[in-house]
């Protein structure tokens, strides 16, 4: 409560509250959205001393950010580049609040976060983009762009990585313990498969497999990318850490999310 406090008091909050919806905004390819009438209202009536931090994001942070926006916006208006991104669907959601999104994009997106939780990126990086987020989201947006990529390029394709050894067993050549290693490895596949189709999230039991055999290694990140560049392209929202069918139910598109799922 003490830190809280101190945080609202000297202005932080407001600064932060800045901050994020500009993450926000960044992550899900929006323009930026600026603070309604009632907060401009309460921020202006703060003293001096308690704006300087929000006062350093809003005029310095806030109109670098709105400018790169808009130079993006001309990049991609002009005739000769516009072939380079993607076309939404008039159907959708907010179309007008989106901005272009190039092509392979979302299959960049993809590849990285594979290749991001091998590495230790997951926890130190993706999940708190993720729960900044879902932090303070409009009604009917609580769910998350990366989150329904982290469904997607990860539970899910760990859950194809272990269907795939169940149905062709790993068996190593000239190894006695041929049998009981090809057991084991049937065992973990199938605990990992139910975990991430019916819980949500076991994504370490495909390394061992990615790790042993290259075409499985590619394929998960083909299958990463090609599942995010759906995602990219309608601006799909979900998460994961819940079942498949109800991360695809919450889903603003479930259109859009069921077949990356």
């Amino acid at each position: 409560m003490l830190v809280g406090s101190m945080i609202h008091i000297s202005g932080i909050a407001h600064a932060l509250a800045l901050i994020t919806g500009m993450i926000r905004c960044v992550i899900r390819w929006r323009k930026l959205m600026l603070a309604g009438a009632s907060d401009s209202l309460y921020i202006s009536s703060l003293p001096a001393i308690l704006l300087l931090p929000y006062g350093l994001v809003n005029n310095w942070l806030l109109p670098m950010v709105l400018y790169i926006q808009d130079w993006w916006l001309h990049l991609a208006s002009h005739p000769s580049l516009s072939i380079l991104f993607h076309e939404y669907d008039p159907g959708l959601i907010c179309t007008e609040h989106l901005l272009p999104v190039p092509i392979g994009l979302g299959f960049l997106y993809g590849c990285i976060f594979v290749y991001g939780s091998k590495i230790g990126w997951y926890h130190s990086l993706f999940l708190p983009l993720i729960l900044i987020e879902m932090d303070g989201a409009s009604r009917g947006e609580e769910a998350s762009l990366l989150g329904a990529i982290d469904e997607c390029t990860l539970v899910m394709v760990c859950a194809g990585i272990c269907s795939g050894n169940l149905i062709l067993p790993f068996k190593q050549k000239n190894d006695k313990m041929e049998g009981n290693r090809g057991s084991g490895n049937a065992s973990l596949s199938w605990q990992a498969l139910k975990t991430n189709i019916f819980c949500g999230d076991f994504i370490e039991a495909a390394y061992p497999s990615m790790e042993r055999s290259s075409i499985i290694n590619v394929c998960g990140y083909i299958a990463a990318g090609l599942s995010t560049e759906v995602l990219m392209k309608r601006s799909v929202l979900s998460t994961a850490y819940l079942p498949l069918p109800i991360a695809i139910w919450i889903s603003h598109d479930r259109i859009g999310m069921g077949p990356p799922g």
